[in-house]
């Protein structure tokens, strides 16, 4: 038995011991295992028995945070310490990369979650996971029922879709959500994934002011069907999460989209629970022990994506 870095030719194989040993709401596809591979590739790995693959192990990493993603072993490898040693070999990678390290598993994995509790981890705040409402009322809903203009209601900001600027404004609003992010958010990066959006199967919704952006929401269906982003702490913060969220469903009025929240932010959970969204399940998430995440404060930024300690 070997373990070795991941490779786009692998994932066929990992597709097929993944649906053998898990039984998915929302079965994964070779696209989305693709996703999950750029994301990160550096911290990818498999299991290989002689020439075959029987295990896989995904990280994920957003500048100084990072955690363990998918881990899958064939069945018939199960009880050999092997699925340990493919998780330490993600954390040794993590642990050179950043300061945060986490993870989240299912409440019922029992297993799973003491075998995390021996390896250092604590369970933290649990990740919340909203549906989106359909019939979440657009700008131009509230227009025809109140008989204003569609412009009128919305403040002294403009919301745009990140595929349909020029390429210099591209990279203005990326450059600019990267320094907000770093300086704001403890050294959290979303460039990757945005970047990765940009080219194939999603988009990004910047609202800005005057170029500055005040906050971003970003959906990209290959790897999950999650709506996720982030709105500054300026002083109508709810009233950009809400027009965000009304941009979103008129460019996308199908469909259920979920939107996942750390449960710690509980004032974003009130409201979205006020504006109708329900909450589907929750999600165990983990910290690593003695690592920077567990004592950072809370942000005033609201932070629709639960990997923000």
């Amino acid at each position: 038995m070997r373990i070795e870095l991941m490779k786009d030719s692998h994932l066929e194989k990992i597709l097929e011991i993944d649906q053998t040993a898990f039984e998915r709401e929302e079965p994964r596809t070779v696209s989305n295992l693709k996703g999950l591979r750029e994301a990160d590739p550096e911290g990818c790995s498999v299991l290989m028995d002689g020439l075959d693959l029987v295990g896989y192990s995904f990280t994920k990493t957003m500048g100084e945070e990072g955690y363990l993603g998918p881990l899958g072993i064939h069945p018939s490898c199960h009880g050999q310490g092997w699925g340990q040693k493919l998780i330490q070999r993600s954390l040794d990678y993590l642990k050179s990369q950043c300061k945060v390290i986490g993870l989240e598993v299912r409440p019922e994995a029992g297993n799973n979650i003491g075998l995390y509790h021996k390896l250092g981890f604590h369970s933290s705040f649990p990740s919340l996971i909203l549906e989106v409402p359909k019939n979440f009322p657009t700008q131009q809903g509230i227009s025809e029922r109140d008989n204003v203009d569609e412009n009128e209601g919305r403040g002294n900001y403009n919301l745009e879709i990140y595929s349909e600027i020029p390429e210099d404004r591209k990279k203005l609003f990326l450059d600019k959500i990267e320094l907000w992010t770093k300086h704001v958010l403890k050294g959290l990066s979303f460039r990757k994934d945005l970047e990765l959006i940009n080219t194939d199967y999603g988009d990004i919704i910047i609202i800005s002011h005057e170029d500055e952006p005040l906050g971003f929401f970003a959906y990209y269906s290959v790897v999950f069907l999650h709506l996720w982003g982030a709105i500054k702490p300026i002083i109508n913060q709810k009233d950009v999460l809400m027009e965000g969220l009304r941009f979103f469903r008129e460019i996308n009025p199908q469909g259920g989209v979920l939107l996942e929240v750390n449960a710690r932010y509980q004032d974003l959970v009130y409201i979205l629970l006020d504006e109708g969204f329900k909450i589907r399940k929750s999600v165990n998430r983990m910290l690593l022990t003695c690592f920077e995440g567990e004592y950072l404060q809370k942000s005033p930024d609201f932070v629709m994506r639960a990997w923000h300690a």
